[in-house]
């Protein structure tokens, strides 16, 4: 499972390195990314959802498993279907008087294809997780991870551009359903005498996938929506200085086009600890159950220290060589991101300690404290970027201004988060361990930034320097002392061995 994870990250890192030289402009690779990051947001609740509710219902009655899994699939058509028609019926006002920009009608319309894909594709795999064949699941990620990042590139390669790329996103989505269709089946139908809830299945679904909805649709739109407040701002902003509607969307597009190539690298801390909230989860869960308070204290502490510590590590050089960092995958026309980047790591170093926070809640049995913080998040993303984008209007500013509503609603989810995990288990990150790592942090932002240069190799030694950097006041100051240094030195001999 681990694999088939790792393989869909770099997959997808792949289409988002590869994809702007393939389209070959900044304007095509930001009108790309703004449908991309719009649509995804629905796709991610529907898959992370989904997958979760199925799964949790099948392994809680493996006997009923057939059952549940049509139920699934039942419910699943059904939402799948609303929200596919929606998008499909609405592509046009959504690109035209959402986006200003008509241009995108196809790019939804294909997505609406997706949608209807994901949502049945997802009940099948939580049916294959709720039944821990993990083997078959891995299998269905790797199969599908290949077909949508080889349609994607194959079809931009090919020269079909944005529409085409969607296309071969949708037609990657249909191929894995019906494939999935075929392995795991339909289920069977629940017999009305044994089970009432055949007539009226909806009660139940909606109160379990209520909350976990919300919560994953409020994490993705602080995750991803400032591409699209980018994309509307800039057009609307530049449209009123007399530029034709056209003309105003393509300019947009280039700078979602850059902010999006920033967001590719400030995503990287994110995405390398995400793991850490899966784990955390069930151990405080477990530990607050059988009302073990001093373990839940020991577990949240070690979790959110090796996680800031890893986050930074990462992070803080990143974000000292930003401009640099652009250089080492993108054109030069892309470095307009970098002051973007500088900022966006700060705020996904939050965003990260956020999600572990809130899974912590979540295990604790508070998921609405969790999904109540988020939802406050997204106003303040929602507000700031607006705000700000609008107060620094188009120019040099523009990518830094978006780059920054998003980390302060990073940093309020992160301080909210915080407080509501202290008055729950009166313990965060440890005082001490903050400070020590946020100098470290600084130094190691210094000397990355002090050693750019205007070559891929000055990138390197710049990242590798403020890495070590990092690493050496930490040391110093003793927040990494024996231990910690014996475990690591284990971990390498094992890897080596």
């Amino acid at each position: 499972m681990s694999g088939s994870k790792l393989y869909f990250v770099v997959a997808g890192y792949a289409v988002q390195l590869l994809m702007p030289r393939l389209l070959g402009s900044p304007e095509a690779f930001g009108f790309f990314s703004t449908a991309m990051s719009l649509v995804s947001i629905l796709n991610n609740v529907l898959i992370s959802a989904t997958i979760q509710v199925v799964s949790k219902r099948i392994s809680e009655d493996s006997t009923r498993g057939p059952q549940t899994l049509r139920q699934a699939l039942v419910v699943q058509l059904v939402i799948g279907l609303g929200f596919a028609s929606l998008l499909f019926v609405g592509a046009e006002p959504l690109a035209s008087q959402v986006m200003l920009d008509p241009l995108l009608t196809p790019l939804f319309r294909w997505s609406a294809l997706v949608v209807i894909s994901y949502a049945l594709y997802a009940a099948l795999i939580g049916a294959l997780n709720g039944s821990q064949n993990f083997l078959g699941q891995a299998k269905f990620d790797v199969t599908y991870t290949t077909l949508r990042s080889g349609g994607m590139l194959g079809a931009a390669a090919l020269g079909l551009g944005a529409v085409g790329a969607f296309g071969g996103f949708a037609l990657a989505a249909v191929l894995v359903l019906v494939a999935a269709l075929v392995v795991v089946g339909i289920g069977k139908p629940v017999a009305a005498e044994t089970d009432g809830s055949q007539e009226r299945p909806w009660k139940k679904w909606a109160a379990i996938m209520a909350p976990l909805w919300l919560y994953q649709l409020c994490l993705n739109i602080v995750l991803q929506i400032d591409t699209s407040l980018m994309k509307r701002t800039v057009a609307e902003l530049t449209i009123a200085t007399g530029v034709s509607p056209a003309a105003a969307a393509e300019l947009a597009s280039r700078y979602v086009g850059f902010y999006r190539a920033a967001q590719t690298f400030a995503f990287v801390p994110y995405q390398l600890i995400l793991s850490v909230a899966f784990v955390i989860f069930p151990m405080v869960s477990e530990a607050t159950a059988l009302g073990r308070e001093d373990h839940a204290r020991s577990y949240i502490q070690g979790a959110l220290r090796f996680s800031l510590l890893v986050l930074l590590a990462i992070a803080a050089p990143i974000a000292g060589a930003s401009e640099s960092v652009l250089r080492l995958v993108y054109p030069s026309s892309y470095l307009a991101g970098g002051s973007a980047l500088a900022m966006l790591s700060l705020g996904m170093v939050c965003f990260a300690l956020f999600v572990i926070g809130a899974t912590i809640m979540s295990g604790a049995g508070k998921p609405g404290v969790s999904a109540l913080i988020a939802s406050a998040a997204v106003v303040v993303v929602l507000t700031s970027n607006i705000l700000l984008v609008r107060m620094a209007g188009v120019g040099e500013r523009t990518l830094l201004a978006a780059a920054t509503g998003t980390t302060l609603g990073t940093v309020f989810a992160l301080v909210a988060i915080g407080i509501a995990v202290y008055a729950r288990f009166k313990t965060f990150i440890p005082p001490l361990t903050a400070a020590r790592s946020l100098l470290a942090a600084a130094c190691g932002f210094a000397i990355a930034r002090t050693l750019v240069g205007n070559s891929k190799l000055s990138a390197l030694l710049a990242l590798a320097a403020g890495g070590i950097a990092y690493l050496i006041v930490l040391i110093a100051t003793r927040e990494l002392g024996r231990p910690e240094l014996q475990a690591i030195d284990r971990v390498v001999r094992r890897r080596r061995a």
